[in-house]
């Protein structure tokens, strides 16, 4: 299939940030200062980590399965008829009738994402084949057949990638034409979004202008080319990023579009990682706290009908008048990247917690993209009763973005630093890290969060100090964590990492998180207006044959600051069939034993199958 590769720099090792910048021969890579010289914590990158069976692992090989299946001549026909060379294949649908611009990029992205995670060499020559093809289409002139800034954004972060982990850096040369070509053309208004264009489309199909940063300086950290690095400067988002250099209650950021907005960050993160201005991790910071705050349900979801809000209780009256109520598969790109930039840079566990919710609650809980381009694009959580059900148009942004998210599954279980190993999230697999000359096995056997316990096997080649780092997510309140049965004493605190340093060789590490049911408040204006949670999952009540909750619990949620328990509902787990342990089926009984469930983690729901998320407690509803 690979008749050729990069033009003069095939075979370049990526493991030095710096050998891509000497490729570039004559260009300045003064300057260049990799990310990783200010990361407390670090990946694994999509290396070293190996999933086992679980549901997730199980929709991320279906995921690789559907979307190695796409015909490529139909995924370049558009580009090819632009350029008018022969165009075999059949016209794609919806989003992509004309072209598939609006996530070619991205399905790049995840090819060479998911190519190093499985070590698929199949997967890394569909990538590069692509974009070999693709690239005959590009005009003499490097226009880039792409409608707007919308879709090279997209198409820079598949460039980029395909250079970083599908190991073609030609993909960078091809990134430095488009960018001459985009540097020349692209209308630099830079209008900030707005509630009467909150995407910052005008004048000029400029369209999320403001997330194009994240992947130019990306770009130059790879390259030092600073053409990728000058480029990026251009994009910048001040009116809106300053609102959050010393608060995490800004003024003037509700209605705004809420993924695009809340992606920003992401090249605020890698403007942090490049020019190192103590600004952007201010900035970073505070973005999160507010996204987590002001902006999420219980889900980790945001953004009902796409709009960032006020903190002044519409996010609560979204539920009775939208089923539009977060935007799943992009919603979680954005959510997940900004949650692993703000462990690597400030090491801290608390931000673990949203990619857990997004994990499980997220695109975990998202329907299968499908052949003919049905994706699964907005969850729905609206008062009396919902259903899940795909977008209404073929091969949406989310459809691109899926790929991605299910890529970085292996990219969010584990982190490192210099003297030890963290364990993020507890799903079942494998992870090998060497340290000073030392190889260090972590297998981590769980049905979690189906069950509240896990089992970490530590393997070593000889006796080695370091420290395993556990994070205890925010909501739990007692872990009990054992070391080859012989209990850990230090403090466990929520919301922070358990560090157990020792000499390690054939060791057995022992979790358990105990998980009871609470409630959690939408906002502070709807106290009694509540999802329900037991540990990580979010918990929907079947709404085929049942009411809702009901009845008289003001009393039960004294205190907003803290997610309050629900001492009068009681939760029996039982556990499905053997193939399928997270879903955990509860029956929950009011305070004189009536059955008001079954509830069921929103995970597993199907297509078109009736749940209630959200429930008022303090009414006495019926439907």
């Amino acid at each position: 299939m690979l008749t050729r590769l990069a033009g003069g720099i095939a075979g370049l090792s990526l493991a030095d940030p710096f050998l891509f910048s000497r490729a570039w021969g004559s260009r300045d890579t003064a300057g260049v200062l990799p990310a990783a010289a200010i990361k407390r914590l670090r990946t694994f990158d999509y290396s070293g980590v190996h999933l086992e069976d679980s549901p997730l692992q199980r929709q991320m090989l279906a995921a690789r399965d559907m979307y190695y299946n796409m015909d490529n001549d139909d995924m370049l026909k558009g580009y090819r008829r632009m350029a008018g060379l022969p165009a075999p294949g059949r016209d794609m649908a919806g989003w992509a009738v004309k072209s598939t611009s609006a996530t070619f990029g991205q399905w790049l992205s995840g090819y060479a994402r998911l190519s190093r995670a499985l070590e698929d060499k199949d997967l890394r020559d569909k990538c590069i084949y692509l974009i070999l093809e693709y690239e005959k289409t590009i005009g003499a002139d490097g226009d880039p057949r792409i409608h707007g800034v919308y879709g090279w954004d997209k198409l820079a972060c598949g460039l980029v990638d395909a250079a970083k982990y599908a190991d073609f850096p030609h993909a960078m040369e091809i990134l430095d034409r488009i960018t001459t070509w985009a540097s020349r053309n692209f209308d630099r208004s830079r209008v900030p979004a707005s509630y009467k264009d909150r995407a910052g489309r005008g004048p000029a199909n400029t369209n999320e202008w403001y997330t194009l940063s994240e992947n130019l300086y990306r770009a130059y950290e790879i390259t030092g080319n600073r053409n990728f690095l000058d480029f990026a400067g251009v994009w910048l988002y001040p009116s809106f990023w300053n609102k959050f250099a010393s608060t995490s209650t800004p003024k003037g950021v509700g209605f705004l579009h809420a993924y695009s907005h809340v992606n920003s960050f992401s090249s605020a993160a890698m403007a942090y990682a490049v020019l190192q201005d103590p600004k952007y991790l201010r900035i970073i910071r505070s973005g999160y706290d507010w996204v987590r705050s002001t902006q999420c349900y219980a889900s980790g979801g945001y953004g009902p009908g796409e709009w960032t809000l006020p903190a002044d209780g519409s996010l609560g009256d979204a539920l009775a008048v939208r089923d539009d109520l977060a935007e799943i598969p992009c919603g979680t790109w954005a959510g997940f990247k900004l949650s692993r930039y703000l462990m690597e840079f400030t090491g801290e566990a608390r931000y673990g917690d949203w990619l857990e919710d997004l994990l499980f609650n997220g695109i975990g809980a998202a329907l299968p993209t499908q052949p003919d381009g049905s994706t699964f694009y907005y969850a729905n959580y609206h008062l009396g009763m919902a259903t899940k059900i795909y977008y209404f148009n073929k091969w949406p942004c989310c459809s691109g973005t899926y790929l991605q998210d299910v890529a970085d599954y292996n990219n969010i279980v584990y982190f490192h630093d210099d003297d030890g190993l963290y364990v993020n999230l507890l799903l079942p697999s494998r992870v090998q890290w060497r340290r000073n000359g030392t190889e260090v096995h972590l297998t981590l056997q769980t049905d979690y969060p189906g069950k509240e316990d896990a089992v970490l096997l530590v393997e070593t080649s000889q006796p080695a100090a370091f420290a395993l780092n556990i994070r205890i997510p925010s909501w739990c309140e007692k872990p009990e964590i054992a070391v080859n049965g012989e209990m850990v004493h230090e403090s466990a605190e929520s919301g922070r990492w358990l560090s157990i340093q020792r000499t390690w060789h054939a060791d057995k590490v022992t979790v358990r998180f105990p998980m009871l049911p609470r409630a959690v408040p939408v906002d502070h204006q709807h106290p009694q207006r509540v999802a329900v949670k037991y540990g990580p999952l979010l918990m929907v009540q079947d709404a085929r044959y049942t009411f809702p909750i009901r009845g008289q619990q003001s009393s039960i949620l004294p205190n907003l600051e803290k997610v309050s328990m629900l001492p009068e509902l009681r939760l029996h787990a039982t556990h499905a069939a053997a193939h399928d342990p997270q879903a955990v089926l509860s029956d929950i009984g009011n305070a004189n034993g009536e059955k008001v469930g079954p509830f069921i983690p929103f995970s597993t729901v199907g297509e078109r199958i009736p749940y209630r998320a959200y429930v008022d407690l303090d009414r006495q509803t019926f439907f």
